[in-house]
């Protein structure tokens, strides 16, 4: 398990205006003491104090013998403060990849010899795929709930016809989507959340991995499997335990999600997730088009991010950056799944 767990239970968020000043003077050589606020900072004693024990809390100040503050280095700084978030994120990769596994055995014991099972029907075809999803919103009675990894789409073979996604709205089901961190770049998606919002829904995005989904009325699942012989195919599920299974998994990642109008200073945690969720599948060894492909962002967009990773870590190639990672235990005990790397986005709805 990485060392950085032991920072799990610490204050989590960025430094304060206070908090910050204190421990630049403290890395520019200046030692503190929590009782005495240089005069320049025009900063309260009081506020001073509560700043200097927040940073020694967080290990970013120690004290010495004599009550002196001295301050770590900004590079360790940097290290302790993100974390305990990277490794929430890990733990969260690691729940969602353990639920892939699970849901992609289902998917190929279903679609096995094209046989169907009880409670499960596979439909083969974008057109057959297409009138399902479309039948089961005409059924619908109160919520749609989808994990949509890739970000939204106009069209493709997950998709329902236009008449059906306006009924959705004329009809006022709730709807809950997940995507992926990386389709806050759509234009379109904030106004599609205040579409869903108007009838108590919601759009939250997240940087784990996760197979496509979506449940209707906690009765009906569609899941996309690989079929023989079918280049698109989806297992509608409608067995009680399995749905009841699956509608688990969505609330779980929908809990752990951050919803798409966010505070300022949750923005850094979202771009943090993004990057983590590259290095990641730059570890598992995909190239530029698949790590695009998969997380649904512009490939020049995620070569942006790859550049700025490696000028990060200080390396000039890919081969180096793994040897940095392997290094820097960034990437330690993570849980690689790249069986869908090749997988491009099928949105449910639209």
């Amino acid at each position: 398990m990485s060392t950085s767990l032991s920072y799990l239970h610490q204050q989590r968020g960025p430094l304060d205006s206070v908090e910050s000043a204190a421990y630049e003077h403290a890395v520019l050589g200046s030692r503190l003491h929590a009782d005495r606020p240089p005069p320049e900072t025009g900063i309260s004693r009081g506020e001073w104090a509560h700043a200097c024990e927040n940073l020694v809390r967080r290990r970013l100040l120690s004290r010495d013998e004599d009550g002196g503050l001295t301050a770590v280095h900004p590079d360790v700084a940097l290290s302790i403060l993100n974390a305990p978030l990277t490794d929430e994120i890990r733990e969260r990769e690691q729940a969602m990849a353990a639920n892939s596994r699970v849901l992609q055995s289902i998917g190929r014991r279903l679609a096995e010899n094209g046989r169907q099972h009880e409670g499960v029907r596979v439909v083969q075809g974008e057109k057959a795929i297409r009138d399902e999803i479309d039948s089961a919103i005409l059924r619908c009675a109160t919520e749609i709930l989808s994990l949509r990894p890739g970000g939204p789409r106009s069209t493709d073979q997950f998709s329902a016809s236009e008449a059906s996604v306006t009924s959705i709205f004329v009809r006022g089901l709730r709807c809950q989507f997940v995507y992926h961190h990386t389709a806050r770049a759509n234009p379109g998606l904030t106004a599609r959340a205040k579409a869903v919002a108007a009838y108590g829904g919601g759009i939250r995005t997240t940087a784990a991995s996760f197979e496509r989904l979506i449940i209707f009325d906690r009765r009906v699942a569609f899941v996309p499997v690989d079929a023989p012989g079918a280049d698109h195919a989806a297992a509608v599920i409608s067995d009680d335990l399995v749905v009841e299974y699956l509608h688990r998994t969505f609330t779980h990642l929908w809990a752990n999600a951050v919803p798409l109008e966010l505070a300022e200073d949750q923005m850094d945690e979202v771009s943090l997730g993004t990057r983590m969720a590259i290095l990641r599948l730059m570890a598992a060894g995909l190239k530029d088009e698949a790590i695009a492909n998969r997380l649904g962002m512009a490939l020049r967009t995620c070569r942006r991010h790859i550049s700025s990773i490696l000028k990060g870590l200080q390396v000039s190639s890919r081969f180096q950056a793994g040897i940095r990672i392997a290094q820097l235990g960034i990437l330690a005990d993570e849980v690689a799944d790249s069986d869908q790397s090749g997988r491009t986005d099928i949105s449910p709805l639209w």
